[in-house]
């Protein structure tokens, strides 16, 4: 069966939606597939924070449209959500080449741009709305990534798959080992935030934090590790409050990034709380998997919450509980990090790519791939 994939990154990019789909290309040819992929030859990490963002993401559907419809003609189109309304191109594609459409949602667009502040709620914002739930009901399948995401979509008559990302191959990660840095004096209890910095990560509770940390006299250092629209605004946020124990750092490559977590004591994912239900962190599966303890900030009792919560040695905050947070660490520094070592792992799921290939070939998930979309909420 041939496949056409489309999305806004592809391999070998470091976006992880590119990874992600790289990934289950290789188990489709592993089952004696063929995947075609279509993307806009984008560089991801060149283009975070890079403005008329509108503009570049219009072009960019349409020249995945044109190339869409020019390729061998598929059985099944795949389509990521980068960029925003893509699940309507895919549907254009599909219908023109008589195959079926599966539509992955990494994320909700237009909600999630609303949500943000990225594009004014109006009569605009509503006509695409309308056009992306009408993509998504005209597939035959619709993939997303956590139970809120599933919700979200379920109010608009829509049911869906869930398929938590795993994490990618190559990131060896080691077995239950305590920190290096616990074993030397003087060294100050390090949590590290690693990854894209946009508008839908929470940093302002985490700059606080480290305020009041500092204002108390614990030795404590946040770094920033990697990118994005808001780091900018962090950075400057992180002047104002005059902090001496923040860093701030590029992306690191690829094969030094499960070392440079490891040096840490603490591992950070955040998420305002009105991304929730549209977004989920591409981070978190290789930090769930991290033996180190995990910080979570974001909106209370949601999926993201609630899988952070089950990891060992871990805890979450709301957005705006600096206070908490502040106190949860002091907790951390005064143990004299003998409880940082993890040994249960949460909620994690190992067998999403093995899922999703059964998901698109239809062999083994339970329901004919002809039958249309079921829901599944695992």
């Amino acid at each position: 069966m041939r496949f056409l994939f489309l999305n806004q990154y592809g391999p070998p990019d470091r976006a992880p939606t590119a990874q992600l789909l790289g990934e289950v290309a290789d188990g489709l040819r592993a089952h004696g597939h063929i995947v075609d992929f279509v993307s806009d030859a984008a560089d991801y990490l060149a283009s975070q924070g890079a403005g008329r963002r509108l503009v570049r993401e219009f072009i960019a559907l349409l020249r995945l449209a044109w190339k869409g419809l020019r390729r061998e003609r598929p059985a099944v189109v795949l389509s990521g959500s980068s960029p925003p309304c893509l699940a309507v191109v895919a549907g254009v594609i599909a219908w023109w080449h008589g195959a079926r459409s599966v539509h992955w949602a990494m994320d909700l667009y237009p909600e999630l741009a609303v949500a943000l502040g990225e594009f004014r709620e109006g009569w605009l914002s509503r006509v695409l709305g309308e056009f992306q739930r009408a993509a998504y009901r005209g597939c035959e399948r619709v993939v997303v990534l956590d139970e809120d995401m599933a919700a979200t979509l379920r109010g608009y008559g829509v049911e869906s798959e869930i398929v938590q990302p795993w994490v990618l191959e190559g990131r060896s990660i080691p077995s239950v080992q305590s920190s290096p840095r616990t074993l030397h004096a003087g060294l100050p209890w390090r949590w590290i935030y690693s990854g894209n910095l946009g508008r839908a990560h929470e940093w302002r509770t985490l700059l606080e934090a480290q305020a009041i940390l500092e204002r108390r006299g614990i030795e404590a250092e946040l770094v920033f590790q990697g990118g994005g629209g808001s780091w900018g605004a962090a950075r400057e946020h992180a002047a104002a409050l005059g902090l001496k124990g923040c860093r701030f750092r590029p992306y690191v490559p690829e094969r030094e990034l499960v070392a440079t977590l490891l040096e840490s004591d603490c591992l950070v994912a955040s998420q305002v709380a009105s991304a929730r239900g549209l977004l989920w962190p591409s981070k978190l599966a290789l930090l769930l998997a991290m033996p180190r303890p995990m910080l979570w900030v974001g909106a209370r009792n949601g999926a993201c919450w609630r899988l952070v919560e089950g990891k060992d040695r871990s805890a979450c905050f709301e957005p705006g509980d600096a206070e908490a947070l502040a106190e949860w660490i002091c907790g951390r520094v005064s143990s004299g990090y003998a409880l940082d070592v993890v040994t249960e792992f949460g909620g994690g799921d190992g067998d999403g790519l093995a899922r999703l290939v059964s998901l698109l070939t239809g062999e083994g998930v339970g329901a004919e791939f002809h039958g249309g979309a079921s829901a599944c909420c695992s």
